[in-house]
């Protein structure tokens, strides 16, 4: 009786581990998706960094004239305000049809930043958000086809 009753313990805990790793928030360090609808200072998934990351955009649309996107990347800071790097402006994605369809962001000699959490609340990692959309702060939407978030700095 005491062994089937920590068998059942151990399936439980068992599940329970495994249902903790589905529904932990994603931090990976390289990651794909997609933008719908953004706004000024909507923000990316975090994801853990040390020293190089890259950001692509590959064939964007935005409201109105469809010329640029600026955006910056961030450092998670717990209890502070988070750190800003560099603006990039992308305008290349936005050129559909002639082959040069995507812009990249790269940011060097970043210090290391896991992507953890406590109390559903991130304590470090790097993330971006949308700084403009046509040199605007305040109006219009971006969509971007694919966005690939990479920290292998030999491909560059």
């Amino acid at each position: 009786m005491k062994q089937r009753r920590a068998l059942q313990a151990g399936v439980i805990v068992s599940s329970a581990s495994a249902l903790l790793l589905t529904v932990a928030p994603t931090a990976s360090a390289n990651w794909e998706s997609h933008i719908t609808g953004w706004r000024f200072e909507d923000e990316s998934r975090r994801w853990t960094d040390q020293d190089y990351s890259q950001v692509h955009f590959i064939r964007c649309r935005a409201d109105g004239a469809n010329l640029s996107t600026e955006i910056r990347l961030w450092r998670v800071v717990n209890n502070s305000p988070d750190i800003g790097y560099d603006r990039k402006v992308f305008t290349a994605c936005f050129s559909w049809g002639d082959g040069d369809e995507t812009s990249t962001g790269e940011w060097h000699n970043l210090p290391y930043s896991a992507a953890d959490t406590a109390d559903g609340e991130y304590l470090g990692g790097y993330y971006f958000s949308i700084r403009g959309i046509n040199g605007d702060q305040g109006i219009g939407t971006l969509n971007v086809e694919r966005v690939v978030q990479d920290t292998t700095a030999a491909d560059s």
